[in-house]
């Protein structure tokens, strides 16, 4: 269950409360390695909405619609929760869909390193997330980064025949020094994010 949700306008808030997710920032070498790739995807003429790369992180916790008091709970949690943990390596590598079959309705890039300590971090959060009443996750957490979502079957075997021949390409590391709260506002040309809140991993007393 998510925190509470609200009837938005188009640019995704309302007056009082606003849209937001947690995620962890991706450097621009390795968008614009995916963005490339990306470009190749869409030569299959598959009917995918593409994410944009500037747009690309690995999303920890959709928060949904938050009030003003939930905002500042939900900076809370992301501080506390990377304060517990010292900066790590992650290696964007590999491809895949969920679902895992031949009706998928998203395309994303893996984690080959990186994703044990990810999903440490994302525990952490969501303890300190259901401790302040924010809500729980809805699915369980799969860290990778979402290149485009299926909309219709058209061309799809196509796009899937170049997805399992590229399935071990590598896309770069990086290293995460933080975890970031994001306002999202929903535009026509795609969704602005603004950093409400970052949360340092300084792996203080009792840090892992």
């Amino acid at each position: 269950m998510e925190a509470n949700s609200s009837k938005a306008g188009a640019d995704g808030d309302t007056p009082e409360k606003v849209r937001a997710f947690i995620a962890v920032e991706i450097p621009e070498g390795v968008k614009a390695e995916l963005g490339r790739f990306e470009a190749r995807l869409k030569m299959a003429g598959a009917d995918v909405k593409w994410v944009r790369p500037e747009s690309m992180h690995i999303t920890l916790r959709f928060m949904g619609y938050l009030s003003k008091e939930q905002v500042r709970l939900a900076e809370e949690a992301v501080v506390i929760s990377a304060e517990k943990f010292t900066p790590f390596q992650i290696e964007v590598q590999g491809l895949g869909t969920f679902p895992e079959n031949k009706r998928p309705r998203v395309i994303w890039a893996g984690l080959s390193r990186g994703a044990k300590e990810l999903s440490e971090v994302f525990q952490s959060l969501e303890q300190e997330l259901i401790l302040r009443d924010l809500g729980e996750a809805d699915r369980p957490f799969a860290g990778h980064l979402t290149l485009g979502r299926v909309k219709t079957g058209k061309n799809l075997d196509n796009l899937l025949e170049y997805l399992n021949k590229e399935g071990s390409r590598n896309f770069g590391g990086f290293e995460v020094k933080n975890i970031c709260l994001y306002q999202s506002r929903l535009h026509p040309t795609g969704a602005v994010y603004t950093v409400l809140k970052e949360g340092a991993l300084t792996g203080g007393p009792g840090g892992v």
